[in-house]
């Protein structure tokens, strides 16, 4: 009776043994499972981040020569960088020789830097740049003035608005304009304001403004 108790407990111990041994296999494999799992989904957001990243710097790159291109245009419209005040004189210099006006006499002012809060916040880092030039010109006809203005702004590199045209008839004994013998028959006024722009250099202050 004493073997057979003893058989049966020891048969109870390989069981229990037997038990748990398997339960730390299943626990191991489960770990090892979940390790798996955790480990692929690790790899898959790797992938998925550097796939974004790679789609990002691609847009960035595209989005970069976009606005290189249109910056190098604006470069060579003369409305980036330095004034181009020769170019200004050589165009209106042939645009008066060209519509034969009798006179004209012109001045540029320095270049002031326009300040404003807008401005800044709305384009951080560029400078933005005011130059008021003056002309008074001596015309035959009324419609030389839209033509010089015209071609001056089609022919001159940069950019300007007209801040203020005047023009009156010049006084003569001569009724009618056909009738006149001089090719001074109108006076003309034009103030124009050129606009320029720079990027910013760290720490670059002015003292000057509008």
């Amino acid at each position: 009776m004493q073997i057979l108790i003893k058989n049966l407990q020891k048969q109870i111990l390989i069981l229990l043994a037997c038990i748990v041994i398997c339960g730390m296999f299943l626990i191991s494999a489960y770990s090892w499972r979940q390790s798996s799992y955790e480990y692929t989904d690790i790899q898959g957001s790797k992938l998925k981040l550097a796939r974004s990243k790679y789609y990002t710097a691609l847009n960035q790159k595209i989005l970069l020569e976009k606005f290189e291109k249109k910056y190098n245009d604006l470069i060579k419209a003369g409305i980036v960088g330095e004034e181009k005040r020769l170019n200004w004189v050589d165009s209106l210099e042939k645009i008066t020789k060209k519509n034969k006006i009798p006179y004209i006499k012109y001045k540029i002012n320095k270049r002031k830097i326009i300040k404003s809060a807008s401005l800044s916040q709305l384009f951080p880092g560029i400078v933005l740049y005011k130059s008021m030039m003056s002309l008074d010109m001596q015309l035959l006809h009324e419609g030389d003035l839209y033509s010089i203005l015209d071609e001056f702004s089609n022919q001159a590199k940069g950019l300007f608005d007209v801040q203020r045209c005047s023009i009156k008839r010049n006084s003569t004994k001569i009724k009618f304009v056909a009738e006149s013998t001089t090719d001074k028959n109108f006076s003309a006024n034009c103030i124009l304001n050129w606009y320029t722009m720079t990027m910013q250099t760290p720490g670059e202050v002015s003292a000057e403004g509008i």
